[in-house]
């Protein structure tokens, strides 16, 4: 999965921009929160301006050093670990929200900016962006965007992806770039699609393969007056998604903020470690958990139509789920994956994975038979539910002292599973990298791609398999 790591030359610093190379300052540059192996940067350069990024990349490219692009560090698939060393562009300073525009719904906000910052900003003028992962409040923005995020708004919105207006992109050569109706003279943001193709796309889930992405332009939307929790638990996973695939048809999810659903050996764990008195076989074989937002008889109208269609497909309510779990990881902001572990080991490995919601059961399918084939590890899933189809997430808990090189083995062999399964790589990264290989037409765009606009071949080495 990881190559080795590459000592390179040291890129000059512009003015303004803050170096260090001392092996104590690049340890927190090693790895994100992900079960890839970390790699050794030899330079980190924390730039405060785009100008300053243009030209690390020129020198960067003359000099053939890689360049990683670091957010937060919260992401799950290995994309900003430097394998291949070089240089780490910490993009923390350029953290300014540059502005809130009510009138045409669109907030323009640099990538360093903290999902928790904008937030603080926005909630007084009654106002969200549409999609807000589960890793805020301590996700940059321009990570969410090169790695293409989901959570808080998916049901209603899809993906992170679906609400950017535009971008600004600096290129491998230094080339300033803006997408969408910013590219024409003094236009600004307002309009992705106005002009030819779509360029904002190819840095859309990039993992700065093919850019770095500096400012970023979002819709907004008004926050929900009124939110509810409620949790429906399934005979099976085949009533559950019969039932999904029934709300997204009918287009009855746009009064819920977030969905996401549990399979039975995680409630299991959840519940019965909170209540051990329970008979885990009353336990139903799925739950789902619904997050509604809006007018307080917009959401009651939601909460009733919701419970009549689960019990079409003999769903009942499972209040017990949502007062021990589903009702907290949404009020208390709980990262679902840790929570989702109960802490039992030192670390957690996820494979995100994107999929029709009628292949819900042969997900599920994949995650029980890595149980079955890697019963040292601990393994969950989870799925969350968008306005089309659904992001499965398999989660693999293991002792990174003792099960590190078993974890990294288990993940692999699942992600084939995966893809065989008819599932496909979502926030690839390096942990899909070799699935992503095997797409053999697609995988031979994106290298021509690649080509052209980074043909020393310096941004992200590694990642989506580039």
């Amino acid at each position: 999965m990881i190559g080795a790591t590459v000592l390179g030359p040291l890129v000059r610093a512009p003015d303004g921009a803050l170096s260090f190379d001392e092996p104590v300052d690049l340890l927190t540059y090693q790895r994100d929160c992900s079960a890839v192996a970390a790699g050794v940067a030899t330079q980190v350069i924390r730039p405060s301006e785009a100008t300053q990024i243009a030209g690390v990349l020129r020198e960067a490219s003359a000099a053939g050093v890689p360049v990683y692009v670091r957010g937060g560090g919260t992401m799950y698939a290995g994309g900003v670990n430097p394998h291949a060393g070089g240089l780490v562009l910490d993009m923390g300073g350029l953290d300014r929200v540059l502005d809130i525009d009510v009138e045409r719904g669109v907030v323009t906000v640099e990538p360093g900016v903290r999902f928790g910052t904008l937030a603080q900003l926005l909630t007084p003028l009654g106002l969200t962006i549409g999609i807000v992962p589960s890793t805020a409040p301590s996700a940059t923005i321009g990570g969410a965007a090169a790695a293409h995020a989901l959570g808080t708004g998916s049901a209603r919105f899809q993906s992170f992806a679906d609400q950017v207006v535009g971008l600004e992109v600096v290129l491998a050569d230094g080339t300033l770039l803006r997408t969408g109706s910013a590219a024409a003279r003094d236009a600004g943001f307002f309009h992705r699609y106005g002009i030819g193709p779509d360029l904002t796309g190819l840095f859309l889930g990039g993992d700065a393969t093919l850019g770095v992405i500096t400012k970023i332009a979002l819709w907004l939307h008004p926050l929900p007056a009124t939110r509810a929790t409620g949790c429906y638990g399934f005979a099976d996973p085949q009533a559950a998604a019969a039932f999904l695939s029934e709300l997204q048809r009918g287009e009855t999810l746009q009064h819920v903020w977030y969905a996401s659903g549990y399979e039975a050996g995680s409630v299991r764990a959840r519940v019965t470690a909170a209540r051990p008195d329970i008979d885990p076989a009353t336990l139903p074989g799925f739950c789902l958990g619904f997050d509604y937002g809006g007018e307080a008889g917009d959401v009651t109208q939601a909460r009733d139509r919701v419970l009549a269609t689960a019990q079409r497909h003999g769903g009942r309510e499972f209040p017990l789920f949502n007062e021990l779990y589903f009702d907290r990881l949404r009020n208390d902001q709980i990262y679902w994956y840790s929570f989702a572990g109960y802490f039992s080991r030192s670390r957690c490995g996820i494979l995100m994975a994107s999929l029709p919601t009628a292949r819900m059961p042969a997900f599920l399918s994949v995650l029980n038979a890595s149980r079955a084939a890697e019963p040292t590890l601990v393994w969950g899933g989870a799925v969350v539910v968008c306005r089309r189809g659904l992001h499965g997430g398999v989660m693999a808990f293991y002792d990174e002292a003792t099960q590190w090189p078993a974890a990294q083995a288990a993940m692999q062999a699942c992600a084939a599973a995966l893809r065989e399964a008819g599932c496909i790589p979502y926030k690839s990264g390096k942990m899909w990298a070799s699935e992503v290989r095997r797409m053999d037409s697609y995988h031979a765009t994106l290298r021509r791609i690649k080509a052209a606009l980074d043909p020393a071949g310096i941004l992200s080495p590694g990642n989506l398999g580039l």
